[in-house]
């Protein structure tokens, strides 16, 4: 009797452990989606695909915005939190006034099951200033390179500003090599990932820098938005090497800070040097 009554205490004293973690970890996501609603823009997280909007008419980067019916995999909290985390940390390199008037909510979810949209780890709604982000994306076998949710966060945003601040994509395009052909078959890159997010010599020499950004020029601006804020490092290492990707690096860079000055801290991390070399200048 006494063996049994020490077994039920434990058990009942690791319960109520389990449960004062569970609540002490409540109070740290409402802590988090409260510093990071201070800096501007509000967090939602999602627990329904329903929740996911539905536009058949508006395209997102050659596809449609569409929730199609599926389920909606749940973040646990331990790994609700730990985005929450890095959202806070990615967060930090933008104005408060930029977040403030031009993104109005970070709807978070798992990730969509059942459909092709499996496969995306974010979007913005069309005619909107929200993004959607689904960091369970990035479990699958597919996504084990050089990319993460971090990437994401900053590739949607740069979708609203692009619009909104009306990036010259023509400019931008300009700077491109005459082997350069977009093609919008993003179902098949999604199913057939190349062996690396980053693209190959022949393209970067180019002027791509991602093999996603062959799927349009959008997805092209938004892959050196990514790359420059999230990982600086690479960044610095293909422009010092390619002279395209130098330029339209430098083209994104101004637009930024066009649209404010306080961007500027983002872009001190990279450095573009001139280590290129004859065969690499055009």
């Amino acid at each position: 009797m006494k063996a049994l009554s020490l077994r039920c205490i434990l058990l009942i004293l690791s319960v109520l452990f389990l449960q004062a973690c569970q609540f002490n970890l409540n109070e740290d996501i409402q802590a988090l989606e409260r510093s990071i609603e201070s800096k501007g823009t509000n967090v939602v997280r999602l627990d329904n695909v329903m929740d996911i909007p539905v536009d058949n008419n508006e395209l997102v980067g050659g596809r449609s915005a569409i929730a199609n019916p599926g389920t909606l995999k749940l973040l646990t909290d331990k790994r609700y939190f730990s985005f929450l985390e890095i959202l806070s940390q990615e967060i930090e390199k933008y104005p408060t006034d930029i977040l403030t008037t031009d993104l109005d909510n970070i709807f978070i979810g798992g990730q969509i099951l059942g459909t092709n949209e499996q496969y995306f780890s974010g979007f913005y709604q069309p005619n909107s200033q929200n993004i959607y982000l689904f960091p369970l994306v990035f479990d699958m076998p597919s996504f084990e390179d050089g990319t993460t949710i971090r990437s994401t966060v900053h590739h949607e945003i740069s979708s609203i500003l692009l619009r909104k601040y009306r990036f010259d994509m023509i400019g931008f395009m300009a700077h491109n090599g005459f082997e350069i052909e977009y093609w919008n078959d993003e179902d098949y890159l999604l199913h057939n990932p190349p062996p690396s997010y980053y693209a190959s010599d022949a393209l970067l020499t180019e002027g791509l820098l991602t093999h996603y950004a062959q799927t349009s020029p959008e997805n092209d601006y938004n892959g050196y938005v990514e790359v420059a804020f999230a990982y600086p490092e690479i960044m610095s290492k293909y422009c010092s090497r390619y002279e395209r990707i130098n330029l339209k690096y430098e083209f994104i860079k101004k637009f930024y800070l066009k649209i404010s000055p306080d961007f500027q801290p983002v872009f001190d991390q990279i450095s573009c040097g001139d280590n290129k070399s004859p065969q690499e200048r055009f």
